[in-house]
């Protein structure tokens, strides 16, 4: 497996392009004082919609930074469930909430079935699923995720780009009607145990008005993703390499950090250059006494120059 593809760890503390994921969570750096607003927030709000730019990082921060801090709350446990709305928001809200009672394969298709059923029937599906669900299995307060919530937009805009007939559409947009309110009636009932964070790129937020009451909840408590700090970017470069038993020439740190000062989203860019400077010191450092990778410079260098290639 390659180093991009495989889960942050000792030999590998960069991930390159892809979004860092729960397992990379102890290599997951450069985001305390912003996780440190949003953990606040979604405690003290049911519905927190978290907005930035394509590659801002919003998925990494729930997965690999909030969901370990979640996790870590030691009074009244948290469930942690995740869905992205594809092409089946309601079916896939269905088998999140199943993913609660513990089961798998047949037994769980059968608890999402019947959830499913609950949800198309009622705006107040989540309260009932959830009221089912402690009864059987005692499960407290529920953290849910949508991610990619944009997802959702598109699903009920299928007919242009489907070729989908006027029926079908339809329903579409009925189902994604039904998926919002059912989260919007769970997170304005008191006495339903559950949060809602949904993540979404910020070029779609007018398209919320679309859906009744969308706009205020959003409005009322979103956190938008902050660009990141040259201290931070030097943290996502210096900590995971710490962390893994590495060093890195000061002169790298310095070159990678002036390289990104006028990226946008430079998270991307800086975990790509790494992963490959690490590869780099990690063949050399299999030759040495110690054995331990040593970035230089001159691993940066030649990873720029591969990349300008591309």
């Amino acid at each position: 497996m390659s180093s991009e593809g495989a889960s942050a760890g000792f030999d590998r503390p960069f991930i390159g392009l892809r979004p860092f994921e729960y397992s990379d969570r102890e290599y997951f750096f450069g985001r305390d004082d912003e996780l440190n607003v949003l953990e606040r927030q979604v405690k003290q709000n049911r519905f927190v919609a978290v907005v930035g730019r394509l590659g801002c990082g919003k998925s990494s921060l729930i997965s690999a930074g909030l969901r370990p801090r979640f996790e870590k709350v030691s009074d009244h446990r948290w469930n942690w469930i995740e869905v992205r709305p594809a092409d089946a928001p309601v079916r896939k809200l269905a088998l999140a909430l199943a993913d609660l009672t513990s089961e798998t394969g047949d037994l769980l298709q059968a608890w999402a079935d019947r959830f499913e059923r609950v949800l198309i029937k009622s705006s107040f599906g989540i309260a009932e699923v959830l009221r089912s669900i402690r009864q059987r299995s005692g499960v407290s307060r529920v953290l849910l995720l949508v991610d990619q919530f944009e997802e959702l937009f598109r699903f009920a805009d299928h007919r242009p780009k489907m070729n989908l007939d006027f029926a079908m559409a339809r329903e579409c947009r009925e189902e994604a009607t039904k998926f919002v309110r059912l989260l919007l009636t769970a997170t304005e009932s008191p006495e339903v145990p559950i949060h809602v964070v949904v993540t979404m790129r910020s070029d779609f937020i007018g398209d919320c008005a679309r859906f009744h009451g969308l706009p205020e909840a959003v409005s009322r408590s979103q956190f938008l993703v902050p660009g990141m700090t040259r201290d931070q970017r030097e943290d996502v470069i210096r900590k995971p390499i710490q962390l893994a038993g590495g060093e890195v020439d000061p002169e790298l740190v310095q070159r990678a950090l002036n390289d990104t000062n006028d990226d946008l989203d430079p998270l991307p860019n800086l975990q790509r250059a790494m992963v490959r400077c690490w590869e780099c010191a990690l063949d050399r450092g299999k030759q040495e006494v110690d054995g331990r990778p040593h970035l230089t410079i001159g691993d940066y260098t030649r990873s720029a120059t591969a990349r300008k290639r591309q």
